[in-house]
């Protein structure tokens, strides 16, 4: 019988919320999965089992920056020598396959394919590649016979700034992207998106507020498949948990047996270098706080 492999494979196909996050990546070699092997590398105590608290603590050490490119410094500081820090950070990160596209429920392991209608798609903001990349792999959903019936883009006000892309102005926030270049393109394809507008520059909030629309507008009590949260390589399970979490919040029986709410995200390349730019690739050092992050969150939902 062929080894079962825990990581973000294929379909995310390789985990589901009985595994614990400690194995993610723990193929061949010595066996160990990747969260240890950051922790060993951070000189940082896990818990024996993994804990909420306690990967915090992971975060803070391998790295702490909200926004991911502000943690390179931190990392090559962790590990000495570029040259060692980014071949640490390329294993880890193809351990634990972190960059390959996904489409299944998120709780599931399990991949089911919805051939009933989904209810609501929603895409939230963020950098301005993470919400182009979305944009695209929303509208790849939209046209896969998935019967997509509505889309909420759910945008925050965090000011956005020139630097992060030819199409953003200043002064413009993530909301006024998602209604200024991310709708037009919607509806250049025939798919009608409404845009929500959430005055808080805080992921919780926008997602909370997100999760009161769905919740005021569609019977989720009893629909199997009627929830999806399109997201990107890397960032999608952050993404996914934040707003299933939200929703749970309001109505506990969303999402109780693992069937209702679908995550969808794209493919990425990993840097080779870490001087690739960041709209065509990902770089190494800074997906190593993403992957504890990741394993966070879903520590939250078992």
């Amino acid at each position: 019988m062929a080894e079962r492999i825990v990581d973000f494979g294929t379909d995310f196909a390789n985990f589901s919320l009985q595994d614990s996050v400690y194995d993610i990546g723990a193929r061949g070699g010595s066996g160990v999965g990747v969260i240890r092997f950051m922790a060993q590398v951070a000189d940082y105590e896990l818990t024996d089992e993994p804990d909420v608290d306690n990967l915090g603590g992971l975060i803070g050490a391998i790295g702490p920056a909200k926004e991911l490119q502000n943690n390179i410094g931190r990392v090559k500081e962790l590990l000495g020598t570029d040259q060692t820090a980014l071949e640490f950070a390329r294993y880890c990160v193809t351990q634990s396959k972190l960059l390959t596209p996904v489409e299944r429920h998120f709780s599931d392991s399990i991949l089911h394919i919805p051939t009933s209608g989904i209810e609501v798609a929603v895409m939230t903001g963020g950098v301005r590649n993470w919400m182009a990349r979305r944009a695209i792999r929303l509208a790849q959903l939209s046209g896969s016979q998935k019967y997509l019936r509505t889309t909420l883009l759910v945008g925050g006000n965090r000011p956005m700034k020139p630097a992060e892309g030819p199409d953003v102005v200043d002064g413009m926030t993530e909301a006024d992207y998602l209604g200024a270049v991310i709708q037009p393109q919607l509806a250049n394809i025939g798919l009608a998106a409404e845009v929500v507008q959430v005055e808080s520059s805080v992921g919780d909030d926008v997602m909370l507020t997100a999760a009161k629309l769905v919740s005021e507008r569609y019977a989720l009590e009893y629909s199997a498949n009627s929830v999806a949260i399109v997201s990107n390589a890397g960032a999608w399970v952050q993404n996914a948990g934040q707003f299933r979490r939200a929703l749970r919040a309001i109505v506990p029986q969303f999402d109780e047996h693992g069937q209702q709410f679908i995550v969808v995200s794209d493919g990425f390349k990993l840097g080779e270098t870490g001087t690739e730019p960041t709209a065509t690739h990902q770089n190494p050092l800074t997906a190593l706080g993403q992957i504890a992050r990741n394993a966070q969150e879903l520590v939250r939902h078992q």
